[in-house]
Parts: structure tokens; sequence; C-alpha cells
């Protein structure tokens, strides 16, 4: 075997492995324990810092699920404009029992989620976005005022790497043609 043949058919095959690699992805899971929860029913409560950006969004593909350990407490991810729409509105004036805006079931909002168990699932897009957290309407005192939150983000290659592994294997494979 010549030279050339080695390097292409080497090319391919870490193309191959590349993908492979890709597809499977990597999972970063961790906890944040001990949160504050608000005990104002069907509010929403944001946090004041944005969630990360993902500016690889082409490059890496990344799903959050987040789930939490009581069933009072819903979660939502919205985007900036919503964040301030909903944080405009005076407590006393909206939810008042038929209205779903600002709460676990606001169609404006990215993502929600209201059973802890079953948590939220979220392809994270490109943007800035905000959590937030609330009390669900109940009868009686919430069951606590602090939940523990449970994350996982699966990152996997997105389709440009694809691209550029699929780039490197028919380099790969035109070097093994070179004479």
């Amino acid at each position: 075997m010549r030279k050339q043949e080695k390097v292409g058919y080497g090319l391919v095959v870490l193309a191959v492995l590349l993908m492979l690699a890709g597809t499977v992805g990597i999972t970063v899971e961790g906890s944040i324990t001990d949160i504050t929860t608000p005990n104002v029913p069907e509010r929403t409560f944001f946090a004041e810092e944005p969630l990360p950006e993902q500016s690889l969004a082409v490059f890496v593909s990344a799903t959050l699920t987040l789930t939490w350990d009581r069933e009072d407490i819903y979660v939502v991810i919205a985007d900036e404009d919503e964040k301030n729409t909903c944080e405009s509105q005076p407590p006393g004036l909206f939810n008042q029992g038929s209205s779903t805006t600002c709460g676990p079931f606001d169609t404006d909002l990215v993502a929600s989620g209201s059973d802890g168990t079953n948590g939220l699932r979220w392809e994270v897009q490109e943007g800035t976005y905000f959590a937030g957290i609330g009390t669900l309407d109940q009868d009686g005192l919430p069951d606590g005022t602090q939940v523990d939150l449970a994350y996982a983000v699966d990152l996997s290659a997105g389709f440009a790497l694809y691209f550029v592994f699929a780039l490197i294997g028919v380099a790969g494979l035109a070097y093994t043609r070179v004479e």
C-alpha cells in the first residue's frame, strides 16, 4: 500500500469515527439545590441573569432536560421580550383564574414544565433566554420554600460539523487516488 493510500484511508476512518462520536455526543449532568421558591400562585419569577448563550448552534446541538423534586412548582424558559412583558404586569392584574399569561401554560414561552417528574425538555437555540420559576395554583400552603433541580445537557454534532466530517472523508478518498 502506498503512502497516499494509507493517509487517505486514515482520513476516511477518522471521518467515520468523528461522525459516530458526534452522533453519540456527550451528556453533562448536575444539580442545583435549595433554590428558594415563590409562594405566589401562578406568578412567574425570572432570574436576573440570562442563560448561557448557544453561539455555536450550527456546529453543536444541545438539549436541556430539567427535573425537580416538587409537584407544586413549574419552570419556564422565555425569551427576553416575554420576560419583560411578564415582569411589567402588576401581580394583581393577571391570572385571575382563566388567563394563561406568564404562567406555565403561556403559549409565548419557549419551553415550560409543570410536572417535576417529567420535567422540562428544551432544544437550546441561539438568543437570549431567561429561566423562570413559579408556584402552581393550589389549595392551602405550598409544599415547602425550597426546590432542588437536576439537569442534563445532551451535546451532539450539528449540521455544519457533520459537513466538515464529510469533507474530511471525501478529502481522504481523493488523496488515495493521488499518484
